[in-house]
């Protein structure tokens, strides 16, 4: 059950997450956008198709973490269960990002009206370095890319970046490593061009990584 709130963050009443969708109802999420200051990389990660969406979303790569705030969990606690769920960590050092605020329709039948606290997740391993075992199976695969590079996919100065990428097999999360994967930006959530929050975001991480 998710908790229901007006447009102005106020708590309401507690709702089915799929009704919440149909309905276009306000509620919170947590996004994390996980960070290496060693090797100046942000984290990525794709999905396998769920039926949770009822509609064909492309394959796109979106940030580390993210997920619904249940009705019974704080903001930081569903940030600790979704990085622990999704990619088998444990939050220890994190920085609050802000607030982005989601009004979005991309099917008739999933209408998207969100509280979106971002959060900074500070890491010293390697992609190579991590283990996927214990994740949730709708994770595909997760993704090393320069922030650099993403930024100037970002602003539009490139069309393609490369990035190290870890295939996870959907029944075993066993991962598959391989070096310098090309991304293209018709990969990436096509909101995120035209959102400016969200490049003020990735710059506060840039900051962090100095």
């Amino acid at each position: 059950m998710l908790k229901v709130y007006n447009n102005k963050m106020r708590p309401l009443y507690n709702e089915d997450k799929k009704i919440v969708h149909k309905d276009a109802l306000w509620h919170k999420v947590v996004t994390g956008i996980l960070f290496n200051p060693q090797n100046d990389c942000l984290y990525f990660q794709t999905i396998y198709p769920k039926e949770s969406y009822g509609f064909d979303r492309p394959d796109y790569i979106d940030f580390s973490i993210g997920g619904h705030v249940e009705d019974d969990e704080t903001v930081e606690q569903a940030l600790y269960r979704e990085a622990k769920e999704e990619i088998s960590i444990d939050v220890n050092d994190y920085s609050f990002l802000g607030i982005r605020i989601c009004n979005c329709d991309p099917a008739p039948n999933y209408r998207i009206r969100e509280f979106q606290f971002f959060y900074g997740l500070k890491t010293t391993q390697m992609l190579k370095e991590m283990s996927f075992e214990n994740s949730d199976n709708e994770v595909k695969s997760v993704l090393e890319i320069n922030i650099d590079d993403f930024l100037s996919i970002l602003m539009k100065e490139k069309s393609t970046i490369p990035a190290n990428e870890m295939l996870l097999d959907k029944q075993t999360r066993t991962g598959t490593y391989s070096e310098n994967v090309l991304v293209s930006a018709k990969q990436i959530i096509p909101d995120y061009f035209n959102d400016k929050s969200i490049l003020e975001k990735i710059l506060t991480i840039k900051s962090m990584m100095e």
